[in-house]
């Protein structure tokens, strides 16, 4: 019994470390960051849209720095068109920063996390069609 979520946790933390240049939230983050992080990006009105990894990322800033990321696949890779729970486990380990997060009920009903610290919120949405979801990392307000 023991030895299964044993199991799981060592598949994902060995997917995290050897997942080549994964997407993440980089809340926090400037522009110039954020460019060598994802490469090139789109000035969308003061938004920035950046394609990376399979993702398009959209990142709304606070001043000068990101306050808010929001990842959707961008169907570039074949077999990833939608955002999967692997896909959310690695991004959310990713922005972790050491920090577990935890699953809470939202009264919206969406699947939320929020970062042990209590600095970040992750919430997954659909979008107008069933299979397109969108992955929305966030500054938590409380």
């Amino acid at each position: 019994m023991l030895r299964l979520p044993l199991a799981r946790i060592l598949a994902l933390a060995l997917m995290v470390l050897t997942w080549p240049g994964v997407a993440h939230a980089n809340i926090g983050e400037d522009l110039a960051q954020l460019r060598k992080r994802y490469g090139s990006a789109k000035d969308m009105a003061g938004q920035m849209l950046f394609q990376h990894d399979g993702y398009s990322i959209c990142v709304y800033f606070d001043g000068t720095v990101s306050a808010m990321e929001v990842f959707v696949r961008d169907g570039s890779l074949p077999d990833k068109t939608d955002i999967s729970q692997a896909d959310i486990d690695i991004i959310l380990a990713e922005q972790g920063e050491g920090h577990p997060w935890n699953q809470v009920q939202s009264h919206t009903g969406k699947a939320t996390w929020v970062r042990s610290d209590g600095k970040l919120i992750a919430r997954l949405s659909t979008g107008d069609q069933p299979d397109e979801k969108y992955l929305t990392i966030m500054l938590n307000a409380k």
